[in-house]
């Protein structure tokens, strides 16, 4: 049944693209789909389909190889958009990753299932890659933001609805897990908190954006999601101030204070009910530390990597956990380690780390370094935006394994391509793309008409 909807799916996708080709209002509400996507795939049937799944009880951060909405409409996106000169050696990390992941495959206890994480990774560079193609157009940035916060108000709702009609002391909206909705978080606050300092158009929606995400953060009772959202906020305002301090950035700070005292209390409630239900004991056994240790001793036995989504099936085959002093209860066991690092380092060796490194870093530095020249310009403080979500992100993935997971992968892989696209305008030895398309359009909104985006 699966297989056959897929290939019904396929079959529509040339029609699909030239609709989107052929009418303006289709495109937008293609691309806002697009930013969207992420955010709806756990809750909606057929959003995510599981082509080959891995054995029952298999534990890891993918389970199958999936196709999901994102990718379909990457797909279609490829035949419909022009060649965009985005350097390849943006991508190159990216290529080696993916290469020093694959070549974990034959050693690994269990191949087929080494090859999944493999090809979500390559699934993300695509991603990557096709939102960069389309970031030549101004609008498409936007657009995209616009469908990733529509995602994040629906998990508002959902998150208000588990917290105060279901009792839950800590919502996941409609995520599996209120870290994914703490993570994903990060990637929609400071663009648009970049945007409410630094642009005069939208604030009012802006101001929403920026809103509807603090109270998912509040209510997902994350520790780390609130406290590094405190750090990002703090850099973002530093960040802003270097550029200028300005009547608008002085009044922003001013109102985030005043909403902060605003949201003190309801922080001490939300944590406070958190903690009834499941006490601190850190003091007796800190259950992070345990995993780390374990994580350490199959590395140190490891060194070259025990193939990728096979840590808790090493964990358990050798029994790390108990020699690290995990307590033994099955949640525990079947747990991985809360640090993407450690885990990258265990899954793929040192090769696949430093890797994993370079991967994050390409895109952070190309943010910060073309959004500081730019920073004049909305397209700079979009990157700047896009950097300090990243940055933040990178730090809290220091306490978390989350950042793997596939919603988070997708939603990163766009704010990547989204980086890559803007900051590549600047460096085209030609007029970008979007002066051509500007041209037929005499109020200066940029589109995609039929015959400006022939290839």
């Amino acid at each position: 049944m699966k297989i056959a909807f897929v290939l019904i799916v396929l079959c529509c996708t040339l029609p699909l693209a030239l609709l989107v080709r052929r009418y303006e209002t289709l495109t937008r509400i293609f691309w806002i789909s697009f930013g969207a996507a992420a955010f709806f795939m756990t809750s909606i049937p057929l959003l995510d389909i599981g082509v080959v799944n891995a054995p029952d009880g298999w534990v890891g951060f993918v389970y199958g190889i999936e196709i999901s909405i994102v990718d379909y409409l990457a797909v279609v996106a490829f035949f419909i958009l022009p060649r965009h000169r985005t350097s390849w050696l943006l991508f190159l990390p990216f290529v080696v990753f993916t290469a020093v992941a694959a070549t974990s495959i034959p050693n690994a206890a269990n191949p087929t299932v080494a090859s999944f994480g493999v090809w979500q990774f390559a699934k993300m560079a695509f991603v990557a890659a096709i939102v960069a193609r389309a970031c030549a157009f101004e609008e498409v940035p936007y657009l995209l933001l616009r469908g990733m916060a529509l995602g994040i108000m629906a998990q508002l709702v959902a998150s208000l609805w588990q917290r105060f009609g279901l009792g839950y002391a800590q919502a996941p909206g409609l995520f599996l897990h209120q870290n994914t909705l703490g993570m994903i978080a990060h990637f929609v606050l400071y663009p648009f908190l970049f945007m409410l300092l630094t642009q005069s158009r939208g604030t009012i929606w802006n101001g929403l954006v920026i809103l509807t995400v603090l109270c998912c953060m509040l209510l997902t009772a994350s520790r780390g999601a609130v406290g590094f959202t405190v750090i990002g906020i703090g850099l973002t305002f530093v960040l802003v101030a270097l550029t200028g301090l300005t009547n608008r950035i002085m009044a922003a700070a001013a109102l985030a204070g005043i909403a902060a005292l605003a949201l003190a209390p309801a922080t001490y409630l939300v944590f406070e009910k958190r903690f009834e239900q499941s006490a601190l004991s850190e003091d007796v056994y800190d259950e992070r530390a345990a995993f780390n240790r374990a994580a350490d001793l199959i590395r140190d036995d490891f060194p070259t990597g025990v193939g990728f989504n096979h840590y808790t099936h090493t964990l358990k085959r050798y029994n790390y956990s108990q020699l690290a002093g995990v307590h033994q209860n099955e949640g525990n066991i079947n747990n991985i380690v809360h640090d993407v690092y450690r885990l990258i380092g265990v899954e793929t060796g040192r090769a696949g780390l430093i890797s994993f490194y370079a991967l994050l870093a390409v895109p952070l530095v190309s943010a910060f370094f073309v959004g500081w020249r730019r920073r004049s310009m909305p397209d700079g403080g979009l990157l700047l935006g896009f950097g300090t979500a990243m940055l933040i992100a990178y730090l809290h993935s220091l306490f978390e394994w989350i950042f793997l997971i596939k919603q988070v992968q997708i939603v990163f892989a766009i704010v990547v391509g989204m980086t890559f696209g803007i900051a590549s305008r600047r460096y085209a030895d030609e007029p970008s793309i979007h002066h051509s398309v500007a041209s037929e359009n005499t109020v200066g909104t940029l589109t995609f008409k039929a015959g400006a985006l022939s290839k």
